[in-house]
């Protein structure tokens, strides 16, 4: 077995590890608080068109702002420069399972449990900002790149917050995410990646 290919599989497989770890924090905190998993959708054509919608108005501004010529456009640069390699080397079938992982599994934990919980012992805004603020610090590569991830969180969180969809924000994240690891491994030219790939 090539060292190419055992690099790719741990990291995959680090990944769904990850993502296992997010579903059992949020089976955890289902079956341990008063907060209910939200029923399915019965309007779930207009959640899932509502959630590709925002995937792709999200993944709309991160192109643009990786274009800026300021701080956050050289971080959001360098990051997606530092990310292509590793994504590039994993086939469109783990892009594909990575990215539907991480919009059930992350979704689950921080908006249909932590936002819920946080917003049932306190209040909805401090439960949105707290939701938002871990999600953040859990995706930590550099203060502009939380800041972001935050903002990110806060967007995901209000959707749920006004829709009660929790399909719509996980359709969100997990084609949000697809669009930028695809992005990342065949077109790093959008993101500004390019740059940084032959150094």
């Amino acid at each position: 077995m090539s060292q190419g290919k055992e690099y790719r599989i741990d990291i995959f497989s680090t990944m769904m590890w990850v993502q296992a770890g997010c579903l059992l924090l949020a089976a955890i905190g289902f079956g341990f608080s008063e907060v209910v998993l939200p029923a399915v959708d019965r309007a779930i054509l207009s959640s899932v068109a509502w959630g590709i919608l925002g995937a792709l108005l999200s993944f709309a501004a991160v192109v643009a702002l990786s274009r800026f010529h300021n701080r956050v456009g050289r971080t959001l640069r360098w990051y997606c420069g530092q990310l292509a390699p590793i994504f590039s080397k994993m086939p469109l079938v783990q892009l594909v399972i990575l990215s539907i992982a991480a919009g059930v599994c992350e979704e689950l934990l921080f908006r249909g449990f932590l936002q819920t919980w946080l917003s049932q012992l306190s209040s909805p805004l401090l439960g949105l900002l707290g939701a938002s603020l871990v999600f953040a610090l859990l995706h930590w590569a550099s203060l502009i790149y939380v800041l972001l991830i935050f903002v990110f969180g806060l967007i995901l969180g209000f959707a749920y917050q006004i829709s009660g969809s929790l399909l719509g924000v996980i359709v969100w994240h997990a084609v949000y995410d697809f669009f930028a690891l695809v992005t990342l491994v065949y077109y790093p030219k959008v993101l500004g990646a390019d740059r940084w790939l032959s150094k």
